[in-house]
């Protein structure tokens, strides 16, 4: 019994969750021009955090701005994004 209340759980969380991300994809279609949206899913196959931080952002810049984000202004975009959040590792040697 439990295990059914369970497995029921967990295609409800699914399910809302499918339903959450087409209604992102819906809404980035509207604030992206075609080339911007096809850079933007390119980015959720490599990397999913860019991509829902890119999506926030560029949401945002269309509210904002009030027309479609253009590809150029996306990349703009994710560049700034990534340098933000990527750290950088310096290794120095010291001779003796």
């Amino acid at each position: 019994m439990a295990d059914d209340e369970q497995v029921e759980d967990i295609r409800k969380k699914r399910l809302e969750s499918r339903k959450m991300e087409e209604q992102l994809r819906m809404s980035l279609r509207m604030a992206l021009d075609e080339q911007a949206y096809a850079r933007l899913v390119n980015v959720a196959v490599a990397n999913k955090e860019l991509y829902l931080t890119a999506a926030k952002n560029a949401l945002m810049a269309y509210k904002r701005m009030g027309r479609k984000i253009k590809d150029a202004e996306l990349l703009t975009l994710l560049r700034a994004i990534k340098e933000q959040t990527e750290t950088k590792t310096t290794i120095t040697f010291h001779k003796k």
